[in-house]
C-alpha cells in the first residue's frame, strides 16, 4: 500500500532504475515502467504465499536477517561489474516466513549487454536506431560500444536472510508477464525449500559454534602463552635486581670496611693528624651518606610479587 507513490517520486539512475529515498518498502528494483506491473506480481504473490498459510512481512528485529546481493543481469557475466551508482536497496528485507523459516524475497528488473551508440547524449541499442538516425550520424563519430540496457522482465528471486547460510533460486521472466502463471508453482517450491534452508541454518550455527569454540581455545593459549612471558619476564627482572642488591650489599660492606679500617688506623696518628683525619673521615661519610646492606634486600621484589 502506497509502494508505488513512493517509488515514482525517486530519481532516476543509470537504464533507468528508480531509487527512492525511503527505505522502508518493498523489495522490488525496477526502471519505471515496469514499476506498476512489478508491484502487481508481488502483490500476487504475497497473496499466495499467505493463501497458502504463511507471512509475509518486512524482517522482523528479534534476529539478523540479511538481504542477499543480487547481480540484475539476465545473463550475470563472470567478472562482476562495479555499479555506480547502486540499486536501491531497503532498509530490512521483505520475507515470507514458511513455518519459522524466513525466505528473503527480491523482485528485480533484469538488463542485458548490448551493442549501443551514442546519439545526442544518449546511448540508443544498435538494433533500435532508425535508418534516419543512422544518416545523420557523422563518419567520425559512427562507433559503437556495449552498455547495459533494461529488458522490461521480471525476474523473483529467493534467498536464505541468514548469515552463513547460502542458497538462493531465482524464476526469470521469458517474455513479459510470464511468470504470473508460475506464481503457483514458485509457492510450492518456497514451501519445499523451507526444510532445506533450516538444515542449511543448523549447520551454520554448528560451524559458527565450532569457530566460536576455536577462537577462545586459542585466545586461551594466548593468554596462556602471554602469562607464562609475564612470568618468565618477571623472573628475570627479579634475579638482576636481586644481583644488583647483592653487589650494593657487598659494595656497602667494603665501604663500611675501609671506614671501620681508617678509624682504627686513625687512632695511632699524632693529635694533630688524627685531628685532621678524623674531620676528612667525617667529611667522607656524609658524602656517601648512610649505608644500610639490609634496605636493598627488603626493597627487592621476587617474581612471585611482580
Amino acid at each position: 500500500m502506497g509502494a508505488h507513490e513512493v517509488f515514482e517520486q525517486g530519481r532516476v539512475i543509470d537504464q533507468g532504475f528508480l531509487k527512492p529515498g525511503k527505505q522502508r518498502l518493498v523489495d522490488v528494483v525496477v526502471t519505471k515502467p515496469q514499476l506498476e506491473p512489478a508491484l502487481k506480481l508481488a502483490n500476487q504473490l504475497f497473496l499466495k504465499l499467505e493463501a497458502a498459510g504463511h507471512r509475509v512481512m518486512f524482517a522482523p528485529s528479534d534476529r539478523t536477517y540479511a538481504r542477499a546481493s543480487f547481480d540484475e543481469h539476465e545473463h550475470p557475466p563472470k567478472k562482476p561489474k562495479h555499479r555506480y551508482p547502486a540499486l536501491w536497496s531497503p532498509s530490512r528485507p521483505t520475507v515470507v516466513f514458511v513455518g519459522t523459516v524466513a525466505i528473503g524475497l527480491t523482485l528485480f528488473e533484469m538488463t542485458e549487454e548490448l551493442e549501443a551508440r551514442n546519439i545526442d547524449g544518449e546511448y540508443i541499442p544498435t538494433s533500435k536506431i532508425s535508418a534516419q538516425q543512422l544518416r545523420r550520424l557523422s563518419s567520425a563519430w559512427n562507433w559503437t560500444t556495449r552498455m547495459d540496457f533494461a529488458t522490461g522482465r521480471l525476474c523473483i528471486r529467493a534467498f536464505s536472510p541468514y548469515p552463513g547460510a547460502g542458497w538462493s533460486q531465482s524464476w526469470k521472466e521469458v517474455k513479459q508477464s510470464s511468470l504470473r502463471g508460475q506464481l503457483d508453482e514458485i509457492v510450492q517450491q518456497l514451501t519445499d525449500a523451507a526444510p532445506v534452508i533450516a538444515r542449511l541454518v543448523e549447520e551454520a550455527e554448528e560451524q559458527a559454534r565450532i569457530r566460536q569454540q576455536e577462537w577462545r581455545e586459542q585466545l586461551r593459549r594466548l593468554e596462556e602463552r602471554e602469562r607464562i612471558r609475564r612470568q618468565n619476564e618477571a623472573r628475570e627482572q627479579a634475579r638482576a635486581d636481586l644481583l644488583s642488591a647483592i653487589k650494593q650489599w657487598d659494595d656497602i660492606k667494603r665501604i663500611q670496611a675501609f671506614f671501620s679500617d681508617a678509624e682504627s688506623s686513625v687512632s695511632n696518628l699524632p693529635e694533630a693528624e688524627r685531628c685532621i683525619a678524623m674531620d676528612k673521615l667525617a667529611q667522607a661519610r656524609e658524602l656517601v651518606g648512610e649505608l644500610d646492606p639490609l634496605q636493598a634486600l627488603l626493597e627487592w621484589k621476587g617474581p612471585r610479587e611482580r
